[in-house]
């Protein structure tokens, strides 16, 4: 399983790489943290806070943010074949269902809501005290005691969850092993087995996320922040907490865009900008690397594949499948996606042109597609539409589910009166909406998805 690791070094150079190399950057210097004090932490968390479920199969609900104890709350979840749960947002109602569906469930986390207070918990406090331990009494790195260790978790489950920004989260079961193939294709693609660091503005809980910050980096040569950054300083605090590698920032449209806003300084070792969750124009992702003076490059997935494909945006529109990806057609426009680690095809949501094996073009979703008295349009070219319009913050149409009408969410001073008149210069009569609601702002997941499930629940302005 661990064979691309394994059989791309020396012995030597592996076992530098896992107990003297840092991987994990904080705050202060004598604090950062190795692969194997990692792996170590693992190991104490999971031989004594999670021994008493030793002999049963347990859940245990992963809330951390912070990388360092994510990744230590995930390892030894799996060291006591232990499924973890990655819930899709932290509102309390999402948090109260689970525990009410899994009754047994561990939190791993700090500032637990009061539906949760009564679940046996783990702090942030005691994997310090773990980390102290490991840094005073440190072992020395075992190779065979690693690769016997993953051997054993490879099937172990990781419990994720859809955004359910048109509907209900769905439940994603995936194992340590196929996250760690994924990984090994990425860190091909990506050449991660080259020193780069890695600062990350996504939640750990995310496909994304989970990919880029904690396995790419765990089984490669990338170091990591461990903090979530989010205001603009603060990325640039924590870029420049590493400047001997060329820095990855790894984000999404909707953050970068904000960033982009503040016209700063970036840091010159910054190289590269990683972005998914939404396809980004060529227009955007040029005025992106023009600021950030770093090549933007889009990955492509879900969470039922994780990361397959990936593009350079200001180059071509063409994405590039990963190693070992292959397609099976279902329709002239519908395919299903197949990698070694998937036990079985998966469809994928959007509509592409496969232009050979290995290179697509992505046409839309089947959710994108809308049909109004017997006409055919699309909801993004009718949002686009709407954002040209002069005044117009953000916006969004949303075909009404119990009818065939389009609604209109939006934010702006314009009238509804406004609006419809510069939207007859652009749209056919039947995709004028009905009703027009302003909002104060799109509600929005942690990855920035609009959650359209929410917007339905509005009465019209």
């Amino acid at each position: 399983m661990l064979s691309f690791l394994l059989n791309s070094q020396s012995p030597t150079e592996l076992q530098r790489l896992w107990q003297s190399t840092p991987f994990i950057y904080r705050e202060a210097p004598d604090q950062s943290l190795t692969r194997w004090e990692v792996f170590l932490a693992a190991e104490q968390l999971s031989q004594t806070a999670l021994s008493i479920h030793s002999n049963m199969k347990y859940s245990a609900l992963l809330l951390f943010e912070q990388r360092d104890y994510f990744l230590v709350g995930l390892l030894a979840t799996a060291m006591q074949k232990g499924q973890v749960i990655l819930p899709p947002n932290l509102a309390e109602a999402t948090l109260e269902k689970l525990k009410n569906d899994m009754p047994e469930l561990s939190v791993l986390g700090d500032d637990l809501p009061k539906g949760l207070h009564s679940q046996p918990q783990i702090t942030s406090k005691l994997i310090d005290e773990i980390f102290h331990a490991v840094k005073k009494n440190p072992l020395p790195f075992d190779q065979q005691r690693m690769t016997v260790t993953f051997e054993a978790i490879k099937k172990s489950e990781i419990w994720l969850y859809t955004s359910g920004s048109t509907g209900k989260p769905k439940k994603i079961i995936k194992t340590w092993q196929h996250m760690i193939y994924s990984a090994s294709l990425a860190i091909d693609r990506f050449q991660l087995m080259l020193p780069c660091y890695i600062v990350a503005t996504v939640p750990n809980q995310h496909m994304f996320g989970l990919e880029t910050t904690l396995f790419w980096p765990f089984f490669s040569k990338a170091s990591l922040w461990y903090e979530r950054p989010i205001f603009a300083e603060d990325v640039i605090s924590a870029l420049s907490n590493n400047s001997i590698e060329p820095a990855f920032l790894v984000s999404t449209p909707l953050h970068l865009t904000k960033l982009l806003a503040f016209k700063l300084k970036w840091p010159a070792h910054l190289n590269r900008l990683l972005s998914a969750t939404a396809p980004l124009s060529k227009t955007l992702a040029e005025q992106l690397e023009s600021e950030f003076k770093a090549s933007l490059f889009e990955v492509y997935g879900s969470t039922e594949t994780a990361s397959i494909a990936s593009r350079q945006t200001t180059v071509t529109e063409v994405w590039q499948t990963y190693t070992s990806v292959t397609f099976e057609r279902l329709t002239n426009e519908r395919y299903a996606v197949k990698t070694s680690c998937l036990e079985d095809s998966q469809v994928l949501s959007d509509q592409i042109e496969l232009l050979d094996e290995h290179h697509f073009k992505l046409g839309k979703r089947d959710s994108d597609l809308i049909k109004v008295a017997g006409k055919r349009a699309s909801l993004t070219e009718l949002n686009t539409h709407l954002l040209s319009i002069s005044g117009i913050t953000e916006g969004v149409f949303i075909q009404d589910p119990s009818t065939e009408r389009l609604r209109l969410f939006v934010t702006t001073s314009l009238t509804p009166s406004d609006i419809l008149r510069e939207l007859r210069k652009l749209l056919d009569p039947a995709f004028l909406p009905r009703p027009i609601t302003y909002v104060k702002a799109l509600p929005r997941s942690e990855v920035g998805k609009i959650l359209y499930n929410k917007l339905l629940c509005k009465r019209p302005s």
